[in-house]
């Protein structure tokens, strides 16, 4: 696998409720850059993010994974999220890793609760949002219900930046309203769009929300709008920089069009991504947890001439490779076999076998630049929201702050021989489930867990 800078690395993490069409959505973005052979069906278990046997059995995301595409000499790293309310913490975990997220808005459903609740993440953490409005090929799906829901929980600044060609069934492509270009899919194949021009059944709605378009990215800026207002529109290079400019602001949210199942629209988002959201090197300067006499938090530029450093987001127990630690290069250059600190439990780890996540499959890498995402195994005490870094250049990194658990059930093993197996398994699970809490209760004497919902606990039990 190639290794690229961070100046050439997108990543974003995926959100929106449950069913909205996320993993279908990656599924198909992988798939029209090549990175599957094939295009993978939430349906039959063959995506590259839901891999689990539960998530398979279930058709849901339980905790979020990796995937990446290449696509025009650029990397993006795809963090497929839960959009279940009991598994909608994993989504906020991730994203300290991004620097910008899509929100999947199902084109038939509109902005649903989780909708509002991912949105309010991405707001905390300050990220650049695109609206993809998923599933537009579904009965019932109707981009003008859409928006009138998008606009209501988000405001005037969600303004479409296409237009959807045809509707439900019928679905066949998508309007840019950018380039003013029109492109063309066969539904289901290879997400490769054809460009033509505008349909003239189109010409004066696409002409029409382009006004709209160019007056919301001229308003946020003095220069543009004294050339809107002189000449009546922007030309095509102040367009594409005023638009970019506004989006990581976050002064504007885009709002395109696609169909996952379809393969509709997929090659324009991922051209979207590439040309308008920021890189993983434009981050501001990161900061760390207060330290030292004045309580001033240091902070870290993303740049490959930093010291190393590294904020780790996910863990994972797989049963051949043990345990995986999935992490963000906040700054340096990290290489194979680095010696590094761990500054939250002042520990020492070696980082052997340096891997990029593709969904389950690591793709082995020798060096990983500052804003890329990698995956390493067996780390003897790091965890999840713990940092690592050079031990002379000490910096630690803030925690996401979850909520406390909601539910607690009382567990025992069947068998007094069940006792280790449980608690193993249990200590396992919480390693990888940051909202997981276990204690015995001192009156009862029982061992309790406490969660999000009822799913743990069977994950558990099958264990």
């Amino acid at each position: 696998m190639k290794v690229y800078e961070g100046a050439n690395v997108r990543n974003v993490a995926v959100v929106g409720h449950g069913h909205a069409g996320k993993t279908s959505l990656i599924s198909a973005l992988l798939y029209t850059a090549g990175a599957t052979p094939k295009l993978g069906l939430v349906s039959d278990g063959s995506t590259t993010t839901d891999y689990e046997d539960e998530e398979i059995a279930r058709e849901m995301s339980i905790s979020s994974a990796v995937a990446l595409a290449e696509w025009n000499k650029t990397k993006l790293n795809l963090v497929d999220t839960p959009g279940f309310n009991m598994f909608v913490h994993e989504a906020k975990l991730a994203m300290p890793a991004v620097e910008a997220a899509l929100v999947v808005v199902d084109g038939a459903s509109g902005v649903e609760v989780v909708t509002e609740k991912v949105w309010q993440y991405a707001e905390e953490f300050a990220l650049p949002r695109v609206i993809v409005g998923g599933r537009m090929d579904r009965d019932r799906a109707d981009m003008g219900r859409m928006m009138e829901s998008v606009n209501s929980a988000f405001g005037r600044a969600a303004i479409p930046v296409q237009l959807p060609m045809g509707s439900e069934k019928n679905l066949r492509g998508v309007v840019d309203l950018v380039g003013m270009k029109a492109y063309s899919y066969e539904m289901a194949g290879d997400g490769q769009g054809k460009e033509s021009e505008i349909p003239d059944d189109l010409k004066e709605a696409a002409r029409a929300a382009q006004e709209k378009l160019v007056e919301m990215i001229a308003e946020g800026n003095d220069a543009l709008m004294e050339e809107f207002f002189d000449k009546g529109a922007l030309s095509p290079e102040h367009l594409v920089s005023g638009l970019r400019d506004a989006i990581r602001e976050r002064r504007i949210v885009p709002v395109l069009f696609s169909s996952g199942l379809g393969n509709i629209g997929c090659d324009r988002l991922l051209q979207f991504v590439v040309d308008f959201l920021p890189s993983a090197t434009e981050r501001t300067p990161v900061k760390g947890v207060p330290s030292g006499d004045n309580g001033e938090p240091a902070a870290r530029p993303v740049a490959d001439a930093e010291p190393v450093s590294a904020y780790v987001f996910k863990t994972l127990n797989d049963p051949f490779a043990g345990r995986i630690s999935f992490f963000k290069v906040y700054s340096g250059v990290l290489k194979n076999d680095a010696g590094l600190q761990n500054f939250t439990r002042g520990t020492a780890e070696k980082l052997s076998h340096l891997s990029i996540p593709q969904g389950k499959n690591l793709v082995p890498v020798t060096e990983l630049h500052a804003g890329d995402i990698g995956a390493v195994a067996k780390l003897k005490e790091t965890l999840s929201g713990d940092t690592l870094g050079d031990k002379g250049a000490p910096i630690q990194y803030a925690r996401v702050r979850l909520p406390e658990p909601a539910i607690t059930f009382a567990i025992e093993p069947k068998s007094r021989a069940d006792e280790d197996k449980l608690s193993n398994g249990i200590h396992k699970l919480m390693e990888e489930d940051s909202m997981l809490r276990f204690f015995r209760d001192e009156q009862t004497k029982e061992f309790l867990i406490a969660g999000t919902g009822q799913q743990h606990i069977e994950v558990i039990v099958s264990k």
